[in-house]
């Protein structure tokens, strides 16, 4: 392609990306379709909302379907089609963690408190026989401190082509990858690799740092791309995975306001995960910000096999960025400067620092053409900036792009640069690569303001492999307010490399080549392994606890911390010790064994609450809002699962079914919406409808309880 067409199509090429930064997958929904609908109804309602099929998930009855124009109206179309029980959007998650942070004690999240203090767990055992999947950005296949406790699909054949355990995916040996679907999950950025070393990167083996549970396996599965970002499907399809292979623990350092209160098909996952009895261990979230009045999903899920984890930094205290709620957090556990693995990368094959102009670059429109900054990233030197002569225009696509392509003859290619911004929110600076051909591009809009240059990065490995690589960065405005403008400096493409350096990255550079295979960072997406690795040293010890007795012997044998009181649900920090203690019912011990070589225990069987939940609690009379949302408040004994079910008209119909775990004070809140068949009786009889109430409570021994009311009166709000 001529230089004059590359340049003319970098806009068009990188408007989906910039369009892509938003809480949902555009032009995709997720149905879920009624029982017993055929797959010609199903047809049917999918010719009536004018929407295509794209794929048929695993969950029961699930379809992914696209669309071209709204979401909005593409969801309320298929919500009127008979045979819909319900539609969303294919809502967008994000990785939960902060990215490099100030060093301190190496490992001090393995030790004593504020510390979850494992090497007295490890009397009882160091995770053997336990299973963790780590549904991430996928995690490093190869690196040493985790290729070998690598979990092997024992009914694979590895690289023969086929699909031989007969679940729909060919040769996924360690794990699948459900962001380019196919069975390699390996980790374009650097999360899911860290997050797996936290909870099982192998001890005692002169390399690098040790995980909670450093004799547990790891499937890695990818759910989130090169940039951290993934979907429903990707993430729902995932867990699944996960349970159906049979990961007793799943690691979720992940979430999002975007599905908030409810992402009723991601809910369904995890309820799935914790009918196969997988405990599901998940991040409460980066915003600073309360779950319990602003919703982060899935800390938010009313599931009971679900756990959501604060952070606590090295001093014990509440983390500045951790999420909170009273109701809706559970525990905290480290979070603040966490050592532990990373992504190996190689040479870059391309660097720029601007020193010697713009020569090997090309401005478009050149209307609003890219200039020289001074100084650079470095305090001296030369950068590229959007807007030389101050702020950018009104109605401007200005676009920087390499003159001449690059080869990415590697994989999980990426962009570093040195970025200083003030682009207003309403206009788009976007970073990737574009290509000869239309249409193929990668990259990501940044929407964050940099007052000083800071170290950025985008993923580009869509384009891995190919010769016709150009790097661009491209600022486009509208004509409401302007802002200073971007300035870029030392921009480097790095791919993923195997020259593992046995070494711990400085912060600013961590993910330059060679400069070691271990880092900090910080997050409740670090928090949330500490958790899952001594979920899985609970479950080595008393491998009798089905996935709710694990979360209360969690909680149970966690330590009171003032940090966390009127934060979380408990008030305590996890001790993988008091977990594992409270699981066995015996006293604690006192050794605490070397790193190396720590004699285990056998087993004890976990001990059994001798009585039945109480009865629950619940109103006889619910308001239910537009598109027939309604709020039940329920109350029973502390920390029990349960199942309430709406039955209404002569036949009593399900109106409502929906699952709950009860806080620590024994109240639970559930807000769902009736579904198709509720909504149609509801508008039937008026807006009033008399139904019956069944409520199942749970405990941990699995010992339950029966509560039923009749009637209990819906209104619609008027």
């Amino acid at each position: 392609m001529a230089m004059m067409v590359l340049v003319a199509a970098i806009a068009a090429a990188l408007a989906p990306v910039a369009n892509a930064a938003g809480r949902f997958v555009p032009g995709e929904a997720l149905v879920r379709y009624e029982p017993g609908t055929s797959p010609a109804e199903r047809a049917a309602a999918r010719d009536r909302a004018d929407v295509t099929l794209e794929d048929v998930l695993a969950l029961p009855r699930t379809q992914l379907v696209s669309f071209d124009g709204s979401v909005g109206s593409a969801v309320t179309r298929l919500e009127s089609s008979p045979g819909v029980l319900d539609a969303q959007p294919n809502y967008r998650y994000h990785a939960s963690a902060t990215g490099p942070d100030s060093f301190f004690a190496q490992q001090w999240g393995l030790g004593p408190a504020p510390g979850v203090s494992v090497l007295p767990a490890w009397v009882h055992t160091r995770g053997g026989g336990q299973l963790i999947a780590v549904v991430d950005t996928g995690v490093d296949l190869t690196h040493p401190d985790l290729a070998g406790n690598l979990w092997v699909n024992p009914g694979e054949t590895p690289a023969n082509g086929l699909d031989d355990d007969g679940n729909g995916k060919v040769d996924d040996v360690h794990g699948y990858d459900f962001v380019d679907t196919d069975p390699d999950p390996d980790d374009f950025h650097y999360h899911g690799t860290h997050v797996a070393g936290i909870a099982a990167a192998a001890a005692g083996n002169a390399e690098g740092a040790a995980g909670v549970a450093p004799e547990a396996q790891l499937m890695a599965v990818r759910a989130l791309n090169g940039n951290g970002s993934g979907s429903t499907v990707g993430i729902a399809e995932g867990v699944r995975y996960a349970a159906q292979k049979g990961a007793g623990v799943i690691n979720l350092s992940l979430g999002g306001p975007a599905g908030s209160p409810s992402d009723a098909v991601f809910l369904q996952a995890v309820e799935a995960a914790g009918a196969a009895d997988a405990v599901v261990v998940v991040a409460a979230g980066n915003a600073h910000s309360n779950n319990d009045t602003t919703p982060t999903v899935p800390c938010t899920f009313p599931a009971a096999n679900l756990i959501c984890v604060a952070a606590l930094d090295a001093s014990g205290a509440f983390a500045s960025y951790s999420n909170e709620g009273l109701t809706t957090v559970d525990v905290g556990a480290p979070g603040s400067s966490i050592l532990s693995s990373k992504t190996d990368w190689g040479v870059p094959v391309f660097t720029e620092d601007f020193e010697t102009g713009l020569t090997a670059w090309t401005n478009f429109p050149g209307t609003s053409p890219w200039g020289e900054a001074t100084p650079g990233a470095d305090g001296t030197g030369k950068a590229a900036t959007d807007s030389p002569e101050g702020p950018y225009a009104a109605n401007a696509d200005a676009s920087l792009t390499k003159l001449s392509p690059l080869l990415l003859d590697g994989r999980g290619c990426r962009m570093h640069f040195d970025l200083k911004s003030d682009v207003h929110t309403s206009d788009d600076l976007v970073v990737g690569a574009v290509t000869n051909e239309a249409g193929v591009a990668d990259g990501l809009r940044l929407a964050d303001a940099f007052p000083a240059f800071a170290t950025e990065e985008v993923s580009i490995s869509r384009l891995d492999g190919r010769s016709d690589v150009y790097p661009t960065f491209e600022l486009s405005s509208d004509p409401a307010t302007q802002g200073d403008g971007a300035s870029v400096d030392n921009v480097r493409v790095l791919c993923r490399d195997e020259t593992y350096v046995n070494s711990i990255v400085p912060a600013t550079d961590y993910a330059d080549a060679d400069a070691g295979s271990y880092m900090r960072i910080s997050g409740t997406s670090m928090a949330t392994p500490h958790v899952s690795g001594v979920a899985a040293l609970v479950r080595a010890a008393a491998p009798g606890a089905h996935a709710t007795q694990v979360i209360d012997a969690i909680e149970q044998g966690g330590r009171s911390s003032a940090a966390l009181l009127g934060r979380t649900s408990t008030g305590k920090q996890v001790d993988a010790l008091g977990a594992i203690t409270a699981a066995l019912g015996t006293a604690t011990p006192q050794a605490s064994p070397p790193l190396t070589n720590a004699p285990s225990v056998p087993s004890q069987p976990v001990s059994e609450r001798a009585s039945r939940p109480g009865p629950a609690g619940f109103a006889s009379r619910y308001r239910v809002g537009r598109r027939g949302r309604i709020t039940i408040r329920i109350v029973g004994d502390p920390r029990v699962r349960g199942t309430f079910t709406l039955r209404a008209g002569a036949r009593r119909t399900v109106v409502l079914r929906a699952s709950f775990r009860t806080s620590r004070s024994g109240t639970a809140v559930v807000r769902q919406r009736l579904n198709r068949a509720g909504r149609r009786l509801l508008r039937r009889r008026g807006g009033r409808l008399r139904a019956g109430v069944r409520v199942v409570l749970t405990n941990a021994a699995g010992l339950k309880s029966v509560t039923t009311q009749r009637p209990v009166v819906l209104a619609m709000r008027r």
